[in-house]
């Protein structure tokens, strides 16, 4: 057996193979190739490093569908992710009341009415008898 990691062999695999591959089956050939005889916990484990090896390895790069592909050959532009383009234009949007009711009742919550919370310190506020022993 080699000292190969599975990234290595999923490098060969990738290199083999002119066009992307996906990525359940790149681990399947992978870890083919290394011959490791694994338990289904061990494979799940195994799996999910060789999914965040893939990410974090510069020679790798992810497409559509969830095919990988040798960064080597794919231009800046295919390679390259806008970070813009990364974020949803709904990030921060207003509360959505009937979400959060949803969420209380199927976590079996009271119904209790929400106040914003406010970014103001109140720094003018005396500590009473309990808070000031507590410090708070």
């Amino acid at each position: 057996m080699s000292n190969k990691s599975l990234i290595d062999y999923a490098y060969e695999v990738l290199e083999t193979s002119k066009e992307p591959v996906g990525f359940k089956s790149l681990f399947d050939k992978a870890l083919a190739l290394s011959g490791l005889e694994l338990s289904e916990s061990e494979i799940r484990h195994k799996m999910s490093n060789l999914y965040t090896q893939l990410s974090l390895d510069g020679r790798f790069i992810i497409l559509t569908d969830n095919n990988w592909d040798l960064r080597s050959r794919h231009v800046y532009a295919q390679a390259h992710i806008d970070i813009d383009d990364a974020y949803s234009d709904d990030e921060g949007e207003e509360y959505d009341a009937e979400e959060a009711e949803l969420l209380r009742e199927e976590l079996g919550e009271e119904d209790e009415k929400e106040e914003p919370e406010s970014d103001d310190l109140d720094f003018d506020h005396v500590k009473s008898g309990s808070d000031a022993e507590e410090g708070f």
